[in-house]
């Protein structure tokens, strides 16, 4: 063979590798998504169960949230948005990693834990949700997305104000 026929046929098996990988990676990645907003909902859900008649303000049964020194229970009212805040325009990233110690830390009753990074540009934020044995990492984008996440975790919204830790 010629050196410009193995190059085709290199090239040729690249790319077939390519296109396979980028098919495996984008059926595995609408999976993982799914089974996020399946988790995610079934933490809430429980979260509101538990406090349903009266908001608990322990680790065990409320949802608390943590950043920069400043921790607050986010009332029930609060769910719905910050659900809608952590699935708006999800997609699982092909490499993410989350710094733990600097980001967002949201318990919910002690069992599901979500790690919060914004991006730099605060039109969107990564996301490491911790659930059941699962762990997920999707970003999320949208306009000003990583304050509004800031906002109704620590302060809370028009439907009820979070309660401050101290």
């Amino acid at each position: 063979m010629k050196w410009y026929t193995k190059l085709l046929v290199f090239l040729g098996l690249a790319a077939l590798l390519f296109v396979i990988g980028g098919m495996i990676y984008v059926v595995s990645a609408k999976y993982q998504m799914n089974e996020y907003t399946v988790q995610l909902g079934t933490s809430f859900n429980a979260a509101t169960y538990v406090n349903a008649t009266e908001t608990f303000t322990d680790e065990d049964n409320a949802v608390i949230a943590e950043f920069d020194g400043k921790r607050s229970v986010i009332v029930p009212e609060n769910y719905k948005a910050l659900q809608s805040y952590l699935r708006r325009d999800h997609a699982m990233p092909l490499l993410g990693f989350v710094n733990k110690d600097k980001a967002l830390h949201i318990s919910i009753c002690g069992k599901s834990h979500l790690y919060i990074v914004g991006d730099k540009d605060g039109q969107g934020a990564l996301i490491r949700f911790e659930s059941s044995g699962e762990k997920f990492t999707m970003h999320v984008t949208g306009g000003d997305l990583w304050q509004k996440i800031l906002d109704v975790s620590l302060k809370g919204s028009y439907h009820g104000e979070n309660i401050d830790l101290e």
